[in-house]
């Protein structure tokens, strides 16, 4: 097992014995280390507890109603949090493949957006630490957060800003996430039309300035 960068909790050692771990920087900005874990899982190491324990707890909230990672291990020791989680299947919509075709492009991004704002929050103890609103939201809705396998949508990634809040923090950072993976505005319009909402530019703005 290969541990670059990286100093393991005993019980850690003990449940990943004998796995490779292989980092992941890909598509990745919060300054966690990432790693892959043989086939199976996730293993985020941070000095923000705070930020993988809310990861925790909207994956915990959300298992069973959209596909997330689940939670197999958690531990802070050290002011440092170890978060080891199951790994999702698929691939990110920041892939060239689907790049290539924007407009499917458009159809799953918009497929992803009501299967997370169609989640009941009946119960649910999480708000989004970054707005305020009456559904649930992935807080960082970009296209490498959306995993997509067999043509349709097979779950989501980061969910560490997720929670209740306001849905145009989703759509903010889907038009701007689409706009900058295809470096044109052109399907922005289409974007609009298959998410069933115009326009806001003071709420894009406030989300993603």
């Amino acid at each position: 097992m290969e541990e670059r960068n990286i100093s393991l909790p005993w019980a850690v050692k003990e449940r990943l014995a004998g796995k490779e771990l292989i980092e992941i920087t890909e598509h990745h900005r919060s300054g966690d280390l990432v790693y892959r874990v043989g086939e199976d899982y996730i293993l985020k190491v941070s000095d923000n507890i705070e930020r993988l324990q809310r990861e925790r707890a909207v994956n915990d909230f959300l298992t069973g109603k959209v596909g997330v990672s689940e939670t197999v291990w958690f531990t802070a020791e050290e002011e440092r949090a170890f978060y080891l989680k199951t790994m999702l299947k698929g691939e990110t919509l920041a892939e060239e493949e689907y790049l290539r075709n924007p407009r499917e492009l458009v159809r799953l991004l918009a497929r992803a957006m009501r299967m997370l704002h169609s989640v009941d929050i009946s119960g649910c103890p999480i708000k989004s630490p970054d707005s305020e609103g009456d559904c649930f939201i992935h807080g960082d809705f970009c296209l490498p957060n959306i995993l997509v396998k067999d043509g349709e949508v097979s779950g989501f990634i980061d969910l560490e800003a997720g929670g209740i809040g306001d849905p145009w923090m989703d759509y903010a950072w889907c038009i701007w996430s689409l706009e900058y993976n295809l470096g044109t505005n052109r399907y922005t319009g289409l974007l609009l039309d298959a998410l069933g909402i115009a326009f806001d530019r003071e709420k894009f703005e406030r989300y993603t300035c």
